[in-house]
């Protein structure tokens, strides 16, 4: 079970991975303490300090790893949202904004995170967790449970390749 302690601490254990130690909390945390690092990964584009689409959803959760200094290594944002490919779901929630600091990848930390989004979103009763992943990012998402529909794609609001990817939940 996921516990929220106080100020939206959760006791989500510590990432690890071989040698290359990290110690890491997993919190539930205000949009605003991950937007820089997820404006850096996702979108270097904007300019520092922009909003990302989707910060503005009151259903949105942000969760951050965090370190005992404060600083967020590692994030991504869940919201309740149907399944495109599985629409008669209802209660399915969303994996957006992914993202791990430049020189802490490969650590856990990503595993941290979306582990805890996963027991975050079954707690709330959510029968699945769906995301569009990157295309590199396919290999970790399959490692964490997530299974592809459909082939790689772009579009307009993918303008580099994406695999639409889903994880069953058991409440």
């Amino acid at each position: 079970m996921l516990r929220l302690g106080p100020w939206g601490y959760v006791t989500q254990p510590v990432a690890r991975r071989r040698d290359n130690v990290v110690q890491v909390r997993v919190e539930v945390v205000d949009e605003g303490r991950t937007r820089e690092l997820r404006r850096a990964v996702l979108r270097p584009n904007l300019p520092p300090g922009a909003r990302l689409p989707g910060d503005q959803l009151s259903t949105g959760v942000h969760l951050a790893a965090v370190e005992d200094d404060g600083a967020v290594l590692g994030t991504c944002y869940v919201y309740p949202d149907p399944c495109p490919w599985q629409p008669e779901r209802d209660g399915a929630w969303h994996l957006r904004q992914m993202a791990t600091a430049d020189g802490h990848r490969g650590r856990g930390i990503g595993g941290a995170v979306v582990e805890a989004a996963v027991e975050y979103v079954t707690e709330q009763g959510a029968p699945l967790l769906w995301c569009h992943a990157r295309e590199p990012a396919v290999a970790f998402y399959r490692a964490h449970g997530f299974r592809t529909h459909g082939g790689i794609f772009t579009d307009e609001r993918h303008v580099i390749p994406h695999q639409q990817m889903w994880r069953e939940l058991s409440a």
